[in-house]
């Protein structure tokens, strides 16, 4: 008997160890249970919270942007968790949430815009395949020629300009008689605005104005967590950014030529990416003033090489200096015809770019519109608006240029100007403001159920 109870006590003992690990194993089981559903409930809230994504942003500009304002104009981080709570209780059941809070904001403007711009880039790259970078890297060879040849035509003008005149002076001194200068009535176009050349309707052009003072490039903005480094800056991005810019943004030439109506804020967006200036006259007068100056030096470097048009000028120049001993007075004259001839074809050029033709970028001979005469009067030119090249470029494809010309700071900066601007305008959000939106967030919270469960997840739009 005595052997026998020793046994029974032995398996009471064991059966309590048992019971005991069961015990411990079922609520192991319950708590990993529990955390899996939490796990679960903040992927569903993070669903339901990033669902109230800016509606206006992505229709307008395929941005995923939650607005921390929520439309009220001062940012509610606060109400930003209240929503996580309330989504997380609806998805956590049994349990309820004891704490939660928020922090780590990645917002737009972070990193002076490089935080939207690596999304905009994600927004190209999901849409368009990588063929599309080959024609925009051949901006980077149009920039290199356009800035050689502009520079090269500013100090031929510089350099010619003085030489005729010390010329001139020398040849009325020594033999008292006067010399024409071909480019002084040029001079004088240059002297005024440069949209009644080349515009064909100049009442037609948007009288839109916008005010600068506020804006986000202009203002101090709220800082986040930064960039995502998914698109961080580089060559091959950049071609992508432009390519979101040129595709997103509105410019001149389709809303003169009708192809697209004027929109909120800015008419002409991409001119005001270039210029910064606060309208779209301002804009558009400072954008075809570069245009111009590219497009002379183009046509420049392109009539010194033509030797038929460079004998039509010299015959000129003999014609208007006549009789003269002064050494170098018909080369001088010459030269202002080249410029003038090349300013001449530049202003038609930037007339059919708005016009929404297509404009060689290197001319030849077939190409070349605008005869010497023509030039030198450079009067009515609406008998030439339907010239066009077939394989030329577009005014957006000149935009492009000048827009790899611009600092991507200014880029990303100034397009997020435009965005809050018409955002603004076309939805009544007159609070809302870029740099309460933000793609990306962390969330912390504590929920009960019998006892504590902590868990952190970072909520972030996918791009």
């Amino acid at each position: 008997m005595k052997k026998r109870g020793e046994i029974t006590v032995f398996l009471s003992l064991m059966l309590s160890v048992l019971l005991f690990f069961f015990q411990a194993l079922f609520q192991s089981a319950e708590n990993a249970l529990f955390r899996s559903q939490m796990e679960e409930a903040l992927e569903l809230s993070e669903y339901s919270v990033l669902s109230e994504y800016h509606r206006e942003l992505w229709k307008r500009y395929e941005l995923f942007y939650l607005d921390l304002s929520y439309g009220g104009g001062a940012e509610k981080t606060e109400y930003l968790e209240q929503r996580a709570e309330e989504f997380l209780n609806l998805n956590l059941k049994p349990g309820k949430v004891k704490a939660l809070e928020t922090w780590d904001y990645a917002r737009a403007t972070d990193g002076r815009g490089e935080a939207y711009y690596e999304q905009a880039v994600s927004v190209m790259k999901a849409k368009r395949g990588a063929s599309i970078l080959e024609s925009f890297q051949e901006y980077a060879e149009y920039v290199r020629q356009a800035a050689e040849q502009e520079e090269n035509y500013r100090e031929a003008d510089d350099r010619e300009s003085r030489n005729l005149e010390e010329l001139s002076r020398r040849r009325e001194e020594e033999e008292e008689e006067g010399t024409p200068n071909p480019a002084e009535q040029t001079e004088r176009l240059k002297g005024g605005s440069i949209l009644h050349l080349i515009l064909k309707d100049p009442g037609s052009v948007s009288g839109k104005r916008a005010e600068l003072a506020g804006v986000p490039s202009d203002r101090t903005l709220l800082t986040g967590s930064g960039a995502r480094g998914k698109n961080a800056y580089g060559v091959l991005n950049d071609a992508w950014f432009l390519a979101y810019l040129l595709e997103h943004f509105g410019n001149a030439a389709a809303c003169l030529t009708g192809e697209k109506e004027g929109g909120p804020w800015l008419d002409y967006q991409l001119e005001y990416l270039i210029a910064g200036r606060d309208s779209d006259i301002a804009n558009l007068e400072a954008v075809c003033g570069r245009l111009l100056a590219i497009r002379e030096g183009m046509n420049y470097a392109y009539l010194l090489t033509d030797s038929a048009k460079v004998a039509e000028c010299t015959a000129m120049a003999t014609l208007l200096v006549g009789a003269t001993l002064i050494p170098g007075l018909v080369e001088a004259v010459k030269q202002m015809l080249l410029l003038t001839w090349a300013f001449a074809e530049s202003v038609l050029d930037l007339r059919l770019l708005l016009n929404g033709k297509r404009v060689a970028f290197r001319k030849d001979a077939s190409t070349w519109k605008i005869s010497l005469s023509n030039a030198l009067e450079l009067g009515d030119l609406s008998g030439m608006d339907d010239n066009e090249d077939a394989d030329g470029l577009l005014y957006r494809d000149y935009l492009g240029i000048l827009l790899t010309l611009t600092g991507r700071e200014k880029k990303s900066m100034r397009s997020l100007d435009v965005i809050e601007g018409a955002v603004r305008e076309a939805s009544g959000g007159q609070w809302f403001y870029v740099d309460q939106c933000i793609d990306s967030f962390r969330l912390r919270t504590i929920c009960m159920k019998g006892q504590e469960y902590t868990a952190e997840r970072q909520f972030c739009y996918e791009w």
